[in-house]
């Protein structure tokens, strides 16, 4: 009767850790953010894997605190959301984080020496062109492989980017695409000079197109007055 009695208690905690569990991941991820499954970066896959760990020790172990998940699991999150801050405002700290895109074929030429950085082989990029209806790379403008391992591509009769990486994002200009492109900011400037958005920090988005330069300005003062 006591074996039975107990077996009882321990389903009620299991019960009990299950539920509260449950609602507390769901809460981390809503604080989190928001992320695609095929979007998930690696330094991601590591939170949610210490998490899990953290949830099924307290799960496993009727004698474990759930305090002692919880805890630890509301401090990964908070640096999680510390990181994610400081991503925002200094993209250098994220492309050291989570990685940052490599171009695989950049304006139709295949970059040998970025897919050796990377152990990307030839093999790899026929594959996930092939998994895109593409036969060839004498097809693709621009194939770019994320920091997750997905390739998107862009075709060369689909192409109206001169490139597509961002000349300015969140009011900052981005050097190493004028780098890679042969310019600097002096001939940016002048090519801001000749639309209704002159200044950089009034800039969300802008992208060099084959047609000219596409702008996205800020929305909202605030964040204008954010941009240093």
């Amino acid at each position: 009767m006591d074996e039975v009695n107990m077996n009882w208690v321990e389903i009620g905690q299991v019960t009990y850790k299950t539920v509260i569990c449950y609602f507390f991941l769901l809460i981390c991820l809503k604080i989190m953010g928001k992320r695609e499954i095929g979007k998930i970066s690696a330094f991601d896959i590591v939170v949610f894997f210490v998490i899990s760990e953290l949830f099924s020790l307290s799960l496993n172990e009727p004698e474990h605190s759930i305090l002692r998940s919880v805890l630890p699991v509301a401090i990964i999150v908070i640096l999680q959301i510390i990181s994610a801050l400081i991503s925002l405002k200094f993209p250098k700290f994220r492309r050291t984080m989570e990685g940052g895109m490599t171009y695989i074929i950049y304006k139709g030429e295949i970059q040998q020496a970025e897919m050796k950085k990377q152990r990307y082989t030839i093999e790899d990029l026929l594959a996930q062109l092939r998994s895109k209806d593409i036969q060839s790379p004498a097809d693709v403008e621009f194939a770019i492989l994320e920091n997750n391992g997905m390739l998107n591509v862009i075709k060369k009769d689909q192409c109206d980017f001169v490139t597509p990486d961002p000349l300015i994002m969140d009011g900052k200009i981005n050097k190493t695409t004028l780098k890679r492109l042969g310019k600097d900011e002096n001939w940016l400037i002048t090519e801001l000079e000749k639309t209704s958005y002159p200044d950089p920090k009034r800039i969300f988005l802008a992208l060099y197109l084959k047609s000219g330069l596409y702008i996205v300005p800020f929305k909202d003062a605030d964040n204008i007055n954010k941009v240093k």
